[in-house]
Formats: C-alpha cells, structure tokens, sequence
C-alpha cells in the first residue's frame, strides 16, 4: 500500500470497520485488511487491539469536544431571526452534521461502546451536558431580546427536556440512516456518506420545534 500507515489511519479504519461491524465486532485482521496490510504491522504502533480501541475512544472524545450545537454568532443569529427560525437552524445543522463523516461513525462507535465502557459512558455524559448548556445559551439570549415568555429559572429545565427530544430523535434518525449505508455501502464510500436526501425526517424534527416554539411564546 503506499499511503503511509500512521496510528490516526489506524484509528479511522477501526472507526469506518466497526461501523458495520461494531467495535466488538471488529478484529485486527479486520483492521489490517481494510488498510492492505499485515496484520503484525499494527504492532508497529499499537501494543494490542485493546490499545486501538482506548485511543479511538480518546480520540472520539477529543473530535466531538470540537463540535458546537450553536454557531459561534449565536447572540447575533437570535437578533436577526424569529425564535421558531433560530431553533429550526440549530437543530437542522446539528442534524446533519452527525450523517456526515468522520461525525457519523463516531456517534456510532460512541454509541454502541458506552454500555461496555465507562470512558465511553464518560463521554456522552459530557455531550450531553454541553448540549443542554449550550442550549441554555440560546435561550438566555432569546428571553433577553424578549423574544420567548418564559421566566430565566425555567431555562435549565426546559433545556433538558428540549435535548432530550433531540437526542430521541438523532438517535432514531441515524438508526435509519445507518441501515441505509449498511444495505448499500457504496453510499459510505469517501470521505462524505453521499446518501440521498431525506427530508421526511427533517420535516419531523421542524415540526417538534415549531410546537416547542409556541410554547416558549405563548
């Protein structure tokens, strides 16, 4: 093969392997002969599959503390649009982030590992405690532009409960995403999963933040 083997390539193909086979499921054969190689040359930069897996899952951890639910002009973006337009697009964009790669094969590592891991468990505690931190964000920001009727010890609350819908609904979506790729693999070739557009599930998620809108405004 002559792209260089580093222990980030490494990592990328356990990822792209367990994401059809689990990471329980994935062997360092597996690993090798998606990179057409030997499998003794793992051992070149990894002690053991074990080793693999610990720095995938720091690795994941490390990728999604780099994701942001809202975008960095957030107080800007909440002047500008109605509260029920500023939700839709946080939502949407958070979305899709998650069905593109390297997102994608991340959460579903992540996923899959965090009952039998507790680093793994660690960390999705962590997202979704940004999620909803970051969501308490956008509602201050939104309830001091007078935008939305709620009072400001209501926020924690009403953030939780919002990404908890949230959360129901990517893990839902990506389910049938997934079972799309896993049905079609070609549609996983690349760096960007090219699957078709679905905008059914899209509509679904706008229509749950249309109903929390009125609420926060009633």
């Amino acid at each position: 093969m002559s792209e260089k083997i580093t222990k980030e390539s490494i990592i990328k193909s356990l990822l792209d392997t367990a994401f059809y086979k689990s990471a329980g499921g994935t062997s360092l054969s597996d690993i090798a002969e998606s990179l057409g190689i030997k499998k003794a040359s793992l051992y070149n930069h990894f002690e053991s599959r074990s080793d693999i897996i610990e720095r995938a899952t720091s690795s994941c951890a490390e990728y999604l503390k780099s994701i942001s639910f809202i975008p960095a002009e957030i107080e800007n973006v909440a002047k500008k649009y109605p509260v029920e337009t500023v939700l839709k697009g946080i939502v949407s964009r958070y979305v899709k982030m998650h069905e593109k790669a390297p997102l994608f094969q991340i959460y579903t590592f992540v996923e899959s590992q965090k009952y039998f891991d507790i680093k793994t468990a660690q960390i999705i505690k962590e997202e979704n405690e940004k999620l909803e931190s970051q969501t308490e964000i956008v509602l201050e920001c939104l309830l001091n532009l007078e935008k939305i009727k709620i009072t400001k010890e209501q926020i924690p609350g009403i953030s939780k409960w919002f990404c908890a819908g949230i959360n129901d609904f990517l893990n839902r979506r990506l389910l049938e995403r997934k079972q799309v790729v896993v049905q079609n693999p070609k549609s996983g070739e690349g760096e960007l999963f090219t699957l078709q557009s679905d905008d059914k599930g899209i509509d679904e998620i706008n229509r749950l933040v249309e109903q929390f809108s009125r609420l926060l405004c009633a």
